[in-house]
C-alpha cells in the first residue's frame, strides 16, 4: 500500500488522434501566431490603440465667446480698450449704404467691331442684288423668288424709287446707329432703370447717359416718324431695321464686380477707438453710442482670437499628446519594473490594454461627445474591474494613472484628480478579501460618502460656488452607480473572453454541489474528503503568506478530480478489505496510471469549463517530484531504476497558490500515515516535507520565500492538529453481565472530547 498522495487517477495511455485543420486555416495561421512571434511589436501596437484612444478625450477647441451687451442695462464693471480699433456702424446702416453704393455703379457695356462690318457688307451685298434683277419679273416674283432679307415695301421701293439713294441714306443711317451703338430689346428693358452707363470701346472706357444707344424701341421710333415723310424715307427706315444688329452687348459679369468692389468700399467704421480708452465706466447705463462701441470691441476681439486659433489648437493639441504619451509610457515603466508577468502574457496585455483603452473612449464619450460633467466618467468601476481580475496594489496604480490622464489632458484638472482618486480608493477598498457578490452593493454607501466629504474639502479650499458645488455633489452621488452597474455588467464578459478568474467565480466554483465535484464525492468518495482537506489547508496557509485565499482553497477543491477516472486505483478510494490493485501490475505500468490523474483531470477541467488558475493547479500540484513509493518498489527488482522514469512531467508550480496547494497536499497524505499523530510529531513532519520540496527545486518558480515556508509552517499545524485531535476512551459494556467496565473519569473525557 502506497502512501495516498501519490495515489492518482489516470487515463488509459497518451495516444491521442490529431485531425488536421483545413487548409484555409493553415493560410491564416500566421496570423494567429504572429503576436507571440513578435511580442515587442504587439506591445507597442497595443500602447499606440491605447494612445489613439486617449485622443478622444481632447476637448474641441472653442473660439473667442462674444459677451453680449443690451441696450439700456447697467455694466457691472468697466470696460478698456485692450488695443486701437474702428467703431462698427449699425449692420442696417452699413448695409443700407452698401445697397446704394451698388445701385450707383452704372451697367457695363461692351462694343463689337465685328458686328458693324458684317450688317454693311449683308447691305452692300443686298445692293448687288438689286442690280442684277431680271427686269422681266413682276417685283412680287423677284421677291419670292430672291427671298430678300427686308420688307416687301422697301423691295418694292427699291425696284420702283432711287435705289442708289436708299441704299445710301440707309448706309449712312446703319453707320450713325452702329456708331452710337445698338443694343437688344432685354438691354434697353433692363437700362430702362438706369440714367447712365459705362461703355467699353478698343480699351477706351465711355461713361455716359443711355440715351447715345439705340435699341429696337427707339428704332421703331425712328421708323413711325419716317412714315410720315414718304415713300422712300420709309424703305430706308425698313431696310435700317432690317440690318441694325446689337453691337453693344450688356457684360453682367464685369457689372457685378464692379458693384461688389464698390460696397466694400464703403467705409465700415464711424469713428475710431485707441488702447487704453474707457468705452464704459463701472455701473454706467449702455447708451446707443456705447453699444456700438461695446460690440465693435468684441467684434475685433473675436477676429484677433481667430487669428490666432490654429496656432493655439496646434500648441494645445502637442501639448496634450505630450501629457498623455509621458502618462502611458510611466504605466508601461510600472507594468515592466514590477508587474512582469502581466507585460510578458499576451493575454493579460490585451485585457490591461483594452480595460484601459475602453475606458478612455468612456471617458471621451461623455466628455466630448455628450459634453456631461466628468464626475460621471465610473472610475470605480475601472477600479472595481481591475481589483476583481488582478489585485488591490495593482489597481490602486492603473486607475491612479486613469484618474491623473483624464484629469490632466482634458479641462477636469486637479479637483476632478483628487475627488474621483480618493472615490476609486474607497471602491477598491469596498471589495477588499470579495466573498459575496452582494458586497459590490458596499461601493454604493462608501464611494458617495467619500466623494462628498472630498467635495467638501475642495469646495473649502477653493471656494466653489454653492450651485457649481451642487451640481457636483449630484453627479458624484450617480456615480457609484454607474460604476457599479459597469463593472457587474463587463467582469463576466473579461473572464470569459480572457480567460480571467475573479472571486465572484471562485465563490460559485466552491459550491459543493456542482456537478464535478457531486461525482469526486460518489466516485471517489476517499479523494473528495482529501480534496476538501487539501482546500482547507491551502486556504490557511494563503491567508498566512499573503497570497488568495480562496483561490487557493478552489485549486484545492479541484486538483484531483482526474481520479474520478479509475478511483480504485488510488489508496484513499480503497474498501477496507480490498487489496491494492497496483500489487498485480508492473510499476511502469501503475507509474503511468499514477501520472494520468492529471491528465484527466485536465480533460475534465476543461470539459467543465473550469477556468485557467485551476487548470493550472491540476497540472503543476505535483510538479516533477518522484512517485517515491513506486521508484522504491522498481528500484527492489531493478537497483538501476533511474529516477527521472519516475517522476511527474510538471511544470513546477508557477504561483504561490499552487506551490501552497502542492505542499498541502503532500503533507496531508503524509500526516494520515503517521501512527501516533502528535502536534511534536506533526511539526516536524510539516517541517521536514517543505525543506525537502524547497530543496528539491520544486519551488523554485512559485516566488516563495523563506519566511513564506516559515509562515506555512505555522498555518499548517493548527490545522492538522485539529484534525487528529485525541478522543477519550469510553466505558466498555461487558457481555452477559450488564456490568461497565472503569475508564476514565468523566470530567477527563469531557477534556478530551473538547
Amino acid at each position: 500500500m502506497k502512501p495516498h498522495g501519490e495515489g492518482h487517477d489516470p487515463a488509459p495511455g497518451r495516444s491521442s488522434s490529431k485531425t488536421a485543420s483545413p487548409a484555409w486555416r493553415a493560410h491564416f495561421q500566421w496570423l494567429a501566431d504572429w503576436p507571440r512571434a513578435h511580442r515587442t511589436a504587439m506591445r507597442w501596437l497595443l500602447l499606440a490603440g491605447v494612445f489613439l484612444s486617449g485622443l478622444s478625450l481632447f476637448p474641441q477647441q472653442q473660439g473667442y465667446q462674444r459677451t453680449a451687451f443690451r441696450l439700456g442695462t447697467v455694466q457691472s464693471k468697466a470696460v478698456i480698450a485692450e488695443f486701437d480699433f474702428d467703431i462698427n456702424k449699425d449692420p442696417e446702416t452699413l448695409a443700407n449704404e452698401q445697397r446704394v453704393a451698388m445701385a450707383a455703379v452704372p451697367p457695363v457695356l461692351v462694343y463689337e467691331d465685328s458686328v458693324k462690318a458684317e450688317a454693311l457688307a449683308a447691305l452692300d451685298q443686298l445692293s448687288r442684288t438689286i442690280v442684277a434683277l431680271d427686269q422681266n419679273q413682276t417685283p412680287e416674283e423677284l421677291y419670292n423668288d430672291r427671298n430678300v432679307p427686308i420688307p416687301l415695301n422697301a423691295y418694292v421701293a427699291l425696284l420702283t424709287l432711287d435705289a442708289d439713294a436708299i441704299f445710301a441714306g440707309a448706309r449712312a443711317k446703319l453707320k450713325d446707329y452702329f456708331e452710337r451703338g445698338i443694343i437688344s430689346e432685354e438691354t434697353e428693358v433692363y437700362l430702362h432703370g438706369s440714367d447712365r452707363a459705362t461703355l467699353l470701346k478698343d480699351g477706351v472706357e465711355w461713361v455716359g447717359p443711355i440715351t447715345r444707344f439705340a435699341g429696337p424701341l427707339s428704332i421703331k421710333q425712328d421708323l413711325a416718324d419716317a412714315g410720315r415723310q414718304g415713300s422712300q424715307a420709309m424703305a430706308v427706315a425698313e431696310i435700317v431695321v432690317a440690318f441694325a444688329e446689337p453691337n453693344v452687348i450688356y457684360n453682367a459679369r464685369a457689372t457685378q464686380q464692379r458693384r461688389w468692389l464698390a460696397r466694400d468700399g464703403v467705409d465700415r467704421s464711424i469713428g475710431r477707438v485707441l488702447k487704453g480708452e474707457k468705452i464704459i465706466g463701472a455701473h454706467e447705463r449702455i447708451t446707443r453710442d456705447m453699444l456700438r462701441k461695446l460690440e465693435s470691441h468684441e467684434y475685433w476681439m473675436q477676429q484677433k482670437a481667430a487669428d490666432l486659433i490654429l496656432r493655439d489648437r496646434l500648441l494645445s493639441f502637442a501639448g496634450r499628446a505630450l501629457m498623455l504619451l509621458l502618462l502611458l509610457a510611466g504605466f508601461a515603466l510600472y507594468l515592466g519594473a514590477y508587474r512582469r508577468e502581466i507585460l510578458d502574457d499576451l493575454s493579460d496585455l490585451l485585457l490591461v490594454s483594452t480595460t484601459f483603452a475602453g475606458f478612455l473612449l468612456l471617458a471621451g464619450l461623455i466628455l466630448t461627445v455628450f459634453k456631461l460633467s466628468g464626475y460621471l466618467v465610473p472610475v470605480a468601476g475601472f477600479a472595481v474591474m481591475s481589483a476583481l481580475l488582478y489585485d488591490e496594489r495593482f489597481s490602486l496604480v492603473a486607475t491612479g494613472f486613469l484618474t491623473a490622464t483624464i484629469g490632466l489632458v482634458t479641462n477636469e484638472g486637479l479637483i476632478f484628480i483628487v475627488i474621483v482618486g480618493f472615490g476609486s480608493v474607497a471602491a477598491i477598498l469596498s471589495i477588499y478579501e470579495l466573498r459575496d457578490r452582494r458586497q459590490l452593493y458596499r461601493l454604493l454607501l462608501y464611494v458617495p460618502l467619500v466623494h462628498l466629504a472630498t467635495l467638501a474639502a475642495m469646495g473649502m479650499v477653493t471656494t466653489m460656488a454653492f450651485e457649481e458645488a451642487l451640481a457636483a455633489a449630484l453627479y458624484l452621488v450617480a456615480n457609484p452607480f454607474l460604476a457599479a452597474g459597469f463593472a457587474l455588467f463587463a467582469v463576466p464578459l473579461s473572464e470569459a473572453a480572457f480567460g480571467k478568474c475573479t472571486n465572484l467565480t471562485l465563490l460559485e466554483l466552491l459550491d459543493l454541489n456542482r456537478p464535478l465535484l457531486r461525482r469526486l464525492m460518489l466516485e471517489a468518495p476517499g479523494t473528495y474528503h482529501h480534496s476538501l482537506m487539501v482546500g482547507t489547508l491551502a486556504e490557511a496557509g494563503a491567508s498566512a503568506i499573503g497570497a488568495n485565499p480562496l483561490m487557493a482553497r478552489v485549486q484545492g477543491y479541484y486538483h484531483d478530480i482526474g481520479k474520478i477516472r479509475k478511483p480504485e486505483y488510488f489508496s484513499e478510494n480503497l474498501v477496507a478489505g480490498r487489496k491494492n490493485p497496483h500489487d498485480k501490475l508492473a510499476t511502469a505500468m501503475s507509474r503511468l496510471i499514477l501520472e494520468s490523474h492529471v491528465r484527466d483531470g485536465l480533460t475534465l477541467a476543461k470539459e467543465f469549463g473550469l477556468p485557467k488558475m485551476v487548470r493550472d493547479a491540476i497540472a503543476q500540484h505535483h510538479g516533477t517530484s518522484v512517485m517515491t513509493f513506486f521508484y522504491h518498489k522498481a528500484r527492489q527488482k531493478d537497483p538501476q531504476a533511474p529516477a527521472t522514469e519516475y517522476c511527474y512531467p510538471g511544470p513546477r508550480p508557477r504561483s504561490r497558490e499552487v506551490a501552497v496547494v502542492l505542499l498541502a497536499d503532500q503533507i496531508d497524505a503524509a500526516s494520515r500515515s503517521l501512527e501516533d499523530p502528535t502536534s511534536s510529531r506533526l511539526r516536524g513532519l510539516i517541517k521536514q516535507l517543505c525543506e525537502k520540496r524547497a530543496l528539491d527545486g520544486e519551488l523554485d518558480e512559485s516566488h516563495l520565500t523563506l519566511k513564506d515556508l516559515a509562515d506555512l509552517r505555522n498555518a499548517f499545524l493548527p490545522i492538522l492538529t485539529a484534525l487528529f485531535h485525541g478522543r477519550p476512551s469510553y466505558p466498555k459494556v461487558e457481555q452477559n453481565r450488564g456490568k461497565v467496565s472503569a475508564g476514565p473519569p468523566a470530567e477527563q473525557a469531557a477534556k478530551t472530547e473538547a
